[in-house]
């Protein structure tokens, strides 16, 4: 008989999976305690959701007051509701049996869409452009998730209905909106783009941090991979050459509306609209989720190879060129533009006025230590007196 050994690392707070700690201890997989968003992982997920209690009839009672029998719905319900799933399943197609339900949805589904997958009265899937057409209505509080399908659904309306406080209120994103389209001119105007790394599960963050690179190169702008783990204002400040950051990382990430940092924080999609030629300049829903970027996924879109050009910033004013390099095709162009991106690191590291501790060992004189200063910073001993 051959006894097989698994090892369990329990995760709580975070709703990545932490696959990192994982691999620290070679774990065959992980539990995973409270909030989740459902991400991709390399590593089996045993997921123990959160659990909060419903007034089902109440709920639904409310519902049937703000939205009439015969328009098209799809209920979306936080996750910590979904021990509630069968009763509120029942309950809902009773009153709407022409409407969908967005259900909770742990394990990998192609037209599964932030971990949740689009269902009928009879059970049967549908992909989320379904819900062009209809009113979305979410039910629980507001946080990180409800914004993401809001901005990332392209519904007629979007309302939340708080079980807590029982009211339904109507959602608009539209100042949200504005300041991403800025974000995507500035990506045009940015010279150095900086390619932030804060997630390291699954495959496909391999394949965006390619594409990131890719797209920098085919239009003529420079890309610097920075991992910093969690980053903060203080770590990012260590790189003022860079003029933005794309950072990569789970949809639920509240960093990218932060305005603490120095430079801004950007989605890869908005990298995509601002530097893929093939894509839509205007956009009136988001694309949170990077993995839908990749080849074969629902917003994949061909990248082409930018010609010079000519262009106005909207931000400036000033003539911005887009100065993109022929194809390289040999070995030895290819070395020559790395070196020259190697001098150009150092080169911006020598220019800063602080460069940390060194120790200079035979270049700094020796001198005799020297008796230092007494007193208060008021008044030192060694200072002249004022009033003479």
């Amino acid at each position: 008989m051959v006894a097989y050994l698994l090892t369990y690392i329990l995760c709580f707070i975070s709703c990545c999976v932490d696959t990192v700690a994982a691999m620290h201890v070679q774990a065959n997989a992980v539990v995973h305690y409270g909030h989740t968003c459902l991400s991709k992982c390399n590593i089996p997920v045993f997921y123990v959701l959160p659990q909060k209690e419903l007034d089902v009839s109440t709920t639904m009672e409310i519902m049937r007051e703000n939205f009439q029998k015969g328009v098209k719905l799809c209920l979306f319900y936080g996750e910590e509701y979904e021990h509630f799933k069968e009763e509120i399943t029942k309950h809902w197609f009773q009153h709407y049996p022409n409407s969908y339900i967005a259900c909770v949805e742990k394990e990998e589904n192609e037209i599964r869409f932030l971990g949740r997958v689009i269902q009928d009265s009879s059970g049967k899937l549908y992909p989320v452009q379904e819900l062009e057409n209809c009113i979305c209505l979410y039910l629980g509080s507001r946080g990180q998730t409800l914004f993401n399908y809001t901005i990332s659904v392209a519904a007629k309306e979007w309302y939340v209905l708080d079980p807590d406080t029982k009211k339904v209120e109507h959602l608009e994103e539209t100042s949200w909106f504005k300041r991403r389209r800025f974000l995507v001119e500035k990506c045009k105007d940015a010279n150095v783009v900086g390619i932030l790394v804060c997630k390291l599960a699954g495959d496909q963050t391999k394949d965006i941090i390619g594409r990131m690179k890719e797209l920098c190169r085919i239009n003529g702008k420079k890309s610097y991979i920075v991992s910093v783990g969690k980053p903060n204002v203080a770590k990012l400040a260590n790189f003022p050459e860079i003029d933005i950051y794309v950072m990569i990382a789970c949809p639920e990430n509240d960093l990218y509306s932060n305005r603490d940092f120095y430079k801004p924080l950007m989605y890869p999609y908005e990298l995509e609209v601002a530097l893929n030629s093939n894509r839509e300049p205007y956009f009136s829903t988001h694309v949170t989720d990077y993995d839908d970027l990749l080849p074969g996924k629902r917003h994949y879109c061909e990248m082409d190879h930018v010609k010079e050009a000519t262009d106005v910033s909207l931000i400036t004013g000033k003539i911005r060129e887009t100065n993109v390099g022929s194809t390289i095709t040999s070995s030895m162009a290819l070395e020559e533009k790395q070196n020259w991106a190697l001098e150009n690191i150092g080169q911006n590291l020598q220019d800063r006025s602080w460069k940390g501790l060194e120790q200079k060992l035979g270049e700094t004189e020796v001198k005799e230590a020297e008796q230092g200063r007494k007193g208060i910073p008021l008044h030192y001993a060694n200072e002249p007196d004022k009033e003479k």
